[in-house]
């Protein structure tokens, strides 16, 4: 019996043991990590103030610009590389002979105030640009004019073009604007009408506050997309780089939109600073005016231009005049887009082989004074330039280096309007930026028709470049349009009609503690809030608890 009772008592113990252990196998992992939360309040500063929070009138102020596109939105959006995605449109078709566009439009969407988004908000906008009387963009209303709209029931809508032209989903991103709030309201009248600083529209975001020193916008919750983990947003006003400077490294503000070049090289230091870069899809070009043959005959030769691409050192003029802020640009077409060549050639910087095509086109510096000469008249002529910072170091340091070949340029500021001269062919030669819109069609740049009138500001006149052209935007495979713009950028760099310099190189300057910041290509500056449903100010620490239930005798 007190055997048994023994063997009972080793038995109860061993078991007790083993319990143990498997009970303290199963280790319970308790680990807290941190996650975004929701709320707060980021702050930018941007130069300027807001004047039309409208989006058929704000392409022409950037504070205008940016705040717009939080509160708008249009049929489609840009997704930065040159293709078109689904905003207020669910979908669209197009005919086979590429003129009439059906958009089926969401049925989910309300503006800010809780009316319903309809088709007659789409007409009302679109027929407000088709205006002889609107103030805003004149390719917009050029472009619009030429199109029969016809709506076919609340959400669907038929546009009718009078000829094939694959550039026009991109007109679709203009921003629509609420009919029932602005029913009645003519062309002429939107630039004085007070919608202008008390916006309603679909987007993400709505405005609270507007005041000669800050707009406060905050989460739309009529919004049907995904939200922003910020609450609000400020935009706060400052009258130059230098207050703008001493509010981020005072802390005032979390970002800065528009950061010139001495700013971004005086926070370079900053540990409070993040830069985030992208070029911009736009070129900075020297006109050179074509049309004047007898005033300027060295523009007139194919080699002597060839000679201005090989004096123009871009690499060394975008350190110095621009703080590395750009990339050179190889010929009219962006260097992302489907349609531009990438092994096409242009002059690379060889300032004696320019020397060696001069000479041989008789261009001399006969009487020894610098400046190279044929038949008594000097090459000399005047570079216009806008009187932006930025342009102004540029064309200096243009002049610099044309200098050295023997060619003068006076560089000649104007404080009017630059789009004057040009569009009259009233100058010599001029530096300009040129923003691309959407498709990369060039036609208004380049095409002969577009000389008088048009943006064909140098009055190249080359029948088989148009020819490519006319074909290139006609095409409505793109295949076949690739094809065409290929032949158009062998002739351009055959002919070098204009020196195209660089891409802008846009960098916006956020603090630490704003996370998740992105920014991928963009079309506009405005396009940096394209990934604001990923940015967040605050967070908070959630428990993550596993268990691990391996047993180990």
């Amino acid at each position: 019996m007190g055997q048994y009772v023994r063997w009972q008592a080793i038995l109860a113990f061993v078991g007790t043991v083993l319990l143990a252990v498997y009970l303290n196998s199963i280790v319970v992992v308790r680990t807290t990590v941190i996650v975004p939360a929701e709320g707060g309040v980021y702050r930018e500063g941007v130069i300027g103030r807001a004047q039309y929070l409208n989006p058929l009138l704000a392409a022409y102020n950037p504070v205008d610009e940016d705040v717009t596109g939080l509160i708008f939105e249009g049929l489609t959006r840009e997704d930065g590389l040159g293709n078109l995605k689904p905003a207020l449109a669910e979908n669209w078709s197009v005919s086979e002979d590429g003129r009439v566009y059906v958009f089926v439009l969401r049925r989910d969407v309300r503006w800010a105030d809780g009316a319903p988004f309809t088709a007659d908000d789409v007409t009302f906008t679109l027929r407000l640009i088709q205006s002889p009387d609107f103030p805003g963009n004149p390719a917009w209303q050029t472009l619009w004019q030429s199109v029969s709209i016809e709506p076919v029931d609340d959400y669907t809508l038929r546009f009718v073009l009078a000829e094939p032209f694959p550039s026009f989903p991109y007109y679709t991103t203009i921003g629509i604007l609420p009919h029932h709030r602005l029913r009645g309201v003519p062309a002429r009248d939107l630039l004085t009408h007070p919608f202008n600083l008390s916006p309603v529209g679909t987007g993400p975001f709505q405005l609270t506050e507007a005041t000669d020193r800050h707009l406060l916008l905050e989460r739309n919750p009529r919004y049907r997309g995904q939200p922003s983990r910020i609450e609000r947003l400020e935009f706060r006003f400052f009258d130059n780089p230098e207050a703008l400077y001493q509010a981020f490294e005072g802390g005032e503000i979390d970002a800065i939109g528009r950061a010139d070049a001495n700013t971004l090289r005086r926070l370079q230091a900053s540990p409070n600073a993040r830069f985030f870069s992208a070029p911009l899809p736009r070129y900075d070009v020297v006109y050179l005016n074509l049309q004047q043959p007898d005033a300027l005959p060295f523009f007139q030769e194919a080699d002597v231009r060839r000679a201005l691409w090989m004096l123009t050192d871009r690499a060394a003029m975008i350190d110095e005049a621009l703080s590395g802020q750009a990339i050179p640009a190889e010929g009219p077409f962006l260097p992302w887009s489907w349609a531009f060549n990438p092994t096409q050639p242009y002059p690379n910087y060889d300032p004696s082989a320019a020397a060696e095509l001069l000479d041989g086109a008789g261009w001399l510096d006969s009487d020894g004074d610098g400046i190279r000469d044929r038949d008594g008249r000097p090459f000399r002529f005047t570079l216009l330039v806008s009187n932006n910072p930025a342009h102004i170091r540029v064309a200096h340091a243009l002049a610099q280096q044309w200098r050295k070949g023997g060619i003068e340029a006076a560089v000649k500021i104007t404080t009017d309007s630059i789009i004057g001269p040009l569009t009259d062919h009233r100058f010599e030669a001029a530096l300009l930026e040129v923003e691309l819109f959407g498709d990369p069609d060039p036609y208004r740049f380049w095409h002969q028709s577009q000389i008088e009138g048009g943006q064909n500001f140098g009055g190249w006149d080359n029948t088989p470049a148009s020819q490519a052209l006319e074909q290139g935007r006609l095409a409505l495979d793109r295949g076949e349009r690739i094809r065409y713009y290929y032949e158009f950028q062998r002739i351009f760099a055959e002919e070098l009609p204009a020196l195209t310099l660089y891409h802008p190189v846009y960098t916006y300057v956020v603090r630490n503690n704003v996370k998740g910041v992105r920014l991928a290509t963009i079309a506009t500056p405005a396009d940096r809030f394209r990934s604001i449903p990923d940015w967040y100010l605050l967070t908070r620490r959630v428990i993550e608890t596993t268990a691990n239930r391996s047993f180990s005798p």
